[in-house]
C-alpha cells in the first residue's frame, strides 16, 4: 500500500492494517515503498483563482473555481489536496448551472486534504458532481495566513528594515496545495487563470497572457487588479504568483512579449543578464523543431528565492544571484541558468513527467539545454568542458547507489540530485551520439509533438525513438536509466615492437554487471617523410563483456592512443600507457576530457618532468582545447598538489594571467604551500593590488588566511565590508573566521547570522559559527548560547536557512543535545523534504555521541524512525476517522 492509497477514503480497518504492517516490516523495506502515479478521481479542466493579497498581513483571501470531469464514478466525495487552508465555504454543481446556479456543499478537511461531500439527495446528486461528459464545478472560498510552504511572504522588520514587501510561490514538488486547493501531482494538467488584487504600485506576475490591469476606485488604500490567463494546459506545480516592486523592461519575439522583472536596486544589471533571451528563444525553437509554445516569456528575480530558478509556465522565477554586474561577467555568465529554465518550457512544461520517478525527463533535458546553448554560443570546446563538469557530478553521490528512474524514492525531494540533472543530461548526449544529430533532434521534435500538453514516462521516449528509427534501445535505457552506476574502465596500452602492434586491454572494473557500451579508440602514428603529419586510425566496437582486447598493426612510430576521442561516454577511465603517449595527449589532446586525464596522470607523479609539463600546460598551452581556462585551471590545481619551486613560480606567475578563472585557480592552488614565505608574500601583494575578478579576490583571501598560523583578523574584517557577486568575498572571510581562535571572530560570526545581513552570508556565518565551537575550547555557557541562538532562529526562517541551521546543530554533536526535541520536531513536521532529511541526519549525530556505542546509537536512530512513522500513521488514522465521522 502506497502513500497515495492512504490518502484516499478507505475503511479505518485498512489504515489499522497498514499501521501494523508498517511496524512489523524492516526499516529498509518500509523505506522502499513502490511509488506510482496516484489514481485520478477527476480530471481538472480549469482553475480560476481570485486572490486578494495582503502583503503586510502575509495573507491571501481567495476563491478557487475548479472545473472538472469525472474520470471514474465519484461516489460521495471529491478530494483535493489542501494543506493549512482555512476553508470558508464550498459550492458545487455543473458548469451549465451558470455562476449563480451552484449550491452549498458540505466538506471535511484534514491535515492534507479537502473532501467535498455530496449531501445525497437525488436532485443534488445530479448537480453536485460531473457525470458522463458533464463538466462539474466547485467554488471554494478560503483564506491562507503565512503558509508553511508553497507561498513565501517577505517584508521589512525591525532587524531587517530593507527587505522589500513581496510574495512569491514555489510549487515544485508539492507546494501548490499550501496556497490553493488542487490536485497537486504532475500527472494532472489544466488551464489556469488568476485575478489578483494587490496594493497599487506593485507588479503582479502569473502564467499566460495579461488580460487586463486596472486601478480600482475607492477612498481607502489604492489597489490594483491584474488578470492573467493560461489558456494551454500545464501541471499544477507550475502555477505561479509573484507580487512585488520591480523594475520592468520588455522585448518582443515573434510577436510575443518577453519581459524581465528585477529589483529596482539592480535595474542596471537587467540587460547585461537577460540580453540574450530572445536569441535563446530563437535557438531552442529551431534546435528542438518546436516553436516556443506559450503566449509570453517572463523572468522575475525575487527576494530570497530558495532555488536557483523555477520554470513556472511562461514565467520563470530566479534568485538574485542570477543578476550579474560588470565584474561578475569576467568569471561567469547567467546564461547557463537562463538556458536551463528556458529549456524547461519545452521539457517539463510542454511535456511533463507523469510521476516523479521519471523526473529526469524534466531536469535531464533542461540540463542538456545548457550544453546545447554552450555549443551554439561558444563552440564544441566549451560544450565539452560543460560535459566534463557534469560527468564528474554524474559519477558521484546517489548516482552510484540508485538508478535515474527510481520507483522507491523516500520523497520527491530526494530525486532532485545528480541523477536527474547531470546524469540525465549525459544520457541524452550519449543517445545523440548513438543516433547522430539528425535523427536525435528529429526524434526530440517527434517526442515533443506527440506528448505536447501531456505527461510522459521514460518508456514513451524510448518507444518513440524505436518506432521512428527501427532501433532497439531497450538495453541502452536499461543500462543508463534503470540501474545505478556507470562503467569504470581500466585501459592498458602497450606497443609490441616486434610485431609493430598496439595492444589495448579494456576491463570494466565496477562491481556491477558489465554495461553494453559503444567504444572508440583512436590511434595516431607518424607518417614517413613528414615531420608533423599524423596518420589517424579509428577502431569502433561494442563492448559487451567485462574485458576485451583490441590490437591494431601500425607502420609508423606510435604517437598516441585516445580512448573515447569524441567524448561520448559517461565513464571513469583509468589508463596505463607509456609516458610519451601521455605527453602527446597533454599537449595535443583532441578534447578537454582526455587532456585533463593527462594532467591528472602527471599530477600524481612527483617528478621534475611532471612539474615542467604542468607548468607549460598552465602558462604556455597549445591552441585548441588545451587553451581552455578549465584545462589550465586543472593544471594549476595539479601543481598545487605537487608543490616545489617550479610549481610555486608557475602559480605565482599565474596570479597575473589575462584569464580571470586561471588567476583564481592559481590563487587557490597556492593555498597548498604551507610554511612558504615567498608564497605568503606573493599572495599578500596580490591582495593589496586587488583584482577585477571577485572569485580571484576571494581565493587570494582564503589561501592567505589558510597559510597564516592564525587567520589575519584585520584582513577578514576588511573583507566583510566588500560586497561582491554572490557575496564570494564575504563568504570567504566568514569561512576563515570559523578557523580563528579569537573571541572577536566568535562575536563577528554571531553578528553575521542576523537578519540584517545578506542571505547567503547568513548561511555561511551559521555554518562557520558551529565550526568555531567545535574547533575551539569554548565553555559551556558559550556553547549553550550558540545552540539556543540557532534553535531560536529555526522558528522564523525559510527552508534554506532551516536546513543550514539543523546541519549546524548536527555538527555540534553532544553540545547540541538540548536541541534534540526541536530537531525531532523538524524531522517530523517540516514541510520541506530536504530540511526533514537534514534534521534526521543532525539528530543522529547529536544522539550518537551521547549514546556511546554504535549499536546503541543505531537502535536510537531506528527508534526515532519508528516514532516518526507511528506519528505519521496516527495523523492519517485521525484524518480518516474525522472524515468518517463528519460524512453524512
Amino acid at each position: 500500500m502506497t502513500i497515495w492509497n492512504l490518502r484516499r477514503r478507505i475503511p479505518v480497518s485498512g489504515v489499522l492494517c497498514a499501521f501494523a504492517v508498517f511496524l512489523t516490516v524492516g526499516r529498509g523495506e518500509a523505506e522502499e515503498t513502490l511509488r506510482v502515479a496516484p489514481d485520478r478521481q477527476i480530471d481538472v479542466q480549469h482553475i480560476r483563482l481570485e486572490l486578494d493579497v495582503d502583503l503586510e498581513g502575509r495573507s491571501v483571501e481567495g476563491t478557487a473555481t475548479i472545473d472538472y470531469r469525472a474520470v471514474r464514478p465519484l461516489g460521495r466525495t471529491v478530494t483535493l489536496d489542501a494543506v493549512g487552508l482555512e476553508i470558508l465555504s464550498v459550492e458545487a454543481g455543473q458548469v451549465t448551472d451558470g455562476p449563480d446556479g451552484l449550491t452549498e456543499a458540505k466538506f471535511v478537511t484534514d491535515d492534507d486534504s479537502l473532501q467535498i461531500v455530496d449531501p445525497g439527495t437525488e436532485a443534488g446528486s445530479a448537480k453536485r458532481f460531473a457525470e458522463d461528459d458533464a463538466v462539474g464545478r466547485l467554488r471554494i472560498r478560503y483564506r491562507v495566513r503565512d503558509p508553511k510552504s508553497g507561498l513565501y511572504f517577505f517584508g521589512p522588520t525591525d532587524d531587517a528594515p530593507d527587505v522589500p514587501l513581496t510574495v512569491w510561490s514555489q510549487g515544485e514538488p508539492r507546494g501548490s496545495r499550501y496556497w490553493f486547493p488542487c490536485i497537486d501531482h504532475p500527472n494532472e494538467r489544466q488551464t489556469t487563470e488568476m485575478i489578483v488584487t494587490a496594493p497599487a504600485g506593485f507588479e503582479v506576475l502569473s502564467n499566460g497572457r495579461l488580460v487586463s490591469r486596472e486601478e480600482l476606485p475607492g477612498d481607502g488604500p489604492k489597489r490594483s487588479r491584474f488578470h492573467w490567463k493560461q489558456e494551454k494546459t500545464h501541471t499544477t506545480y507550475l502555477t505561479s504568483l509573484v507580487v512585488g516592486d520591480f523594475s520592468v523592461e520588455r522585448d518582443e519575439w515573434r510577436g510575443r512579449p518577453v519581459t524581465y522583472y528585477v529589483p529596482k536596486k539592480r535595474a542596471e544589471d537587467l540587460r547585461r543578464t537577460f540580453g540574450r533571451t530572445t536569441e535563446m528563444l530563437e535557438f531552442f525553437s529551431d534546435r528542438f523543431g518546436i516553436e516556443y509554445p506559450w503566449d509570453k516569456y517572463a523572468q522575475v528575480v525575487v527576494e530570497q528565492f530558495i532555488w536557483g530558478g523555477m520554470e513556472n509556465t511562461s514565467a520563470t522565477t530566479l534568485y538574485e544571484r542570477a543578476l550579474h554586474d560588470e565584474r561578475a561577467m569576467l568569471d561567469s555568465s547567467p546564461d547557463w541558468l537562463i538556458a536551463h529554465e528556458l529549456g524547461h518550457q519545452w521539457w517539463g512544461d510542454l511535456v511533463t513527467c507523469r510521476n516523479w520517478s521519471h523526473m529526469w525527463l524534466n531536469e535531464g533535458f533542461a540540463t542538456y539545454s545548457e550544453v546545447l546553448w554552450a555549443e551554439h554560443k561558444q563552440g564544441e570546446i566549451e560544450r565539452d568542458w560543460r560535459l566534463l563538469e557534469k560527468s564528474r557530478s554524474a559519477r558521484s553521490g546517489s548516482a552510484q547507489a540508485r538508478s535515474i528512474v527510481d520507483r522507491t524514492y523516500p520523497h520527491p525531494g530526494s530525486l532532485f540530485d545528480v541523477r536527474a540533472y547531470p546524469k540525465g543530461g549525459w544520457v541524452l548526449h550519449m543517445l545523440r551520439r548513438r543516433l547522430g544529430d539528425e535523427d536525435f533532434f528529429n526524434g526530440l521534435k517527434r517526442y515533443g509533438t506527440a506528448y505536447a500538453y501531456q505527461t510522459a514516462e521514460t518508456t514513451d521516449l524510448r518507444r518513440l525513438f524505436e518506432r521512428v528509427y527501427g532501433v532497439s534501445l531497450e538495453r541502452f535505457f536499461y543500462d543508463w536509466t534503470e540501474r545505478p552506476g556507470h562503467p569504470e574502465l581500466k585501459v592498458t596500452t602497450r606497443y609490441l615492437s616486434d610485431s609493430r602492434d598496439i595492444e589495448v586491454q579494456i576491463e570494466q572494473t565496477q562491481k556491477a554487471d558489465p554495461f553494453v557500451i559503444p567504444l572508440k579508440l583512436r590511434f595516431g602514428t607518424s607518417t614517413a617523410g613528414a615531420d608533423d603529419a599524423v596518420e589517424l586510425r579509428d577502431d569502433e566496437f561494442v563492448m559487451t563483456e567485462r574485458s576485451q582486447t583490441r590490437r591494431i598493426r601500425v607502420d609508423g612510430e606510435p604517437l598516441f592512443v585516445s580512448v573515447d576521442p569524441d567524448f561520448s561516454l559517461l565513464a571513469t577511465i583509468r589508463e596505463t600507457k607509456p609516458d610519451q603517449f601521455w605527453e602527446w595527449q597533454l599537449k595535443r589532446g583532441v578534447n578537454v576530457a582526455e587532456i585533463v586525464r593527462a594532467i591528472e596522470h602527471f599530477g600524481a607523479k612527483d617528478s621534475a618532468r611532471s612539474r615542467e609539463l604542468l607548468r607549460d600546460a598552465l602558462l604556455k598551452p597549445a591552441d585548441g582545447p588545451a587553451a581552455h581556462h578549465g584545462v589550465r585551471s586543472e593544471a594549476a590545481s595539479a601543481l598545487g598538489r605537487l608543490k616545489g619551486e617550479v610549481a610555486r613560480e608557475a602559480l605565482t606567475a599565474g596570479l597575473n594571467d589575462d584569464v580571470p578563472q586561471v588567476r583564481r585557480a592559481c590563487a587557490a592552488a597556492l593555498g597548498q604551500f604551507k610554511d612558504d614565505e615567498l608564497v605568503v608574500a606573493a599572495l599578500s601583494q596580490k591582495l593589496k593590488q586587488g583584482d577585477d575578478s571577485y572569485p580571484t579576490e576571494a581565493a587570494v583571501l582564503s589561501s592567505l588566511s589558510g597559510l597564516s598560523p592564525e587567520p589575519p583578523l584585520e584582513l577578514l574584517i576588511e573583507a566583510l565590508g566588500k560586497p561582491s557577486h554572490r557575496e564570494v568575498v564575504r563568504i570567504a572571510a566568514l569561512s576563515q573566521l570559523g578557523n580563528s581562535p579569537q573571541r572577536k571572530a566568535f562575536e563577528l560570526l554571531f553578528e553575521w547570522t542576523g537578519r540584517d545581513r545578506p542571505d547567503v552570508c547568513r548561511s555561511q556565518a551559521i555554518s562557520s559559527l558551529a565550526h568555531f565551537v567545535t574547533h575551539n575550547d569554548l565553555g559551556d555557557a558559550d556553547s549553550r548560547r550558540v545552540v539556543d541562538h540557532l534553535v531560536g532562529l529555526l522558528g522564523s526562517e525559510g527552508p534554506r536557512h532551516r536546513a543550514t541551521i539543523v546541519s549546524a546543530l548536527g555538527s555540534l554533536k553532544s553540545r547540541a543535545r538540548s536541541a534534540a526535541d526541536r530537531l525531532r520536531h523538524v524531522a517530523d513536521g517540516d514541510p520541506n523534504d530536504g530540511t526533514r532529511d537534514a534534521a534526521v541526519a543532525a539528530l543522529s549525530k547529536v544522539q550518537a555521541e551521547e549514546n556511546g556505542s554504535s549499536e546503541l546509537a543505531k537502535l536510537r536512530q531506528d527508534l526515532e524512525a519508528e516514532r516518526r512513522r507511528v506519528r505519521e500513521l496516527e495523523q492519517r488514522l485521525q484524518s480518516v476517522e474525522r472524515a468518517e465521522a463528519k460524512a453524512p
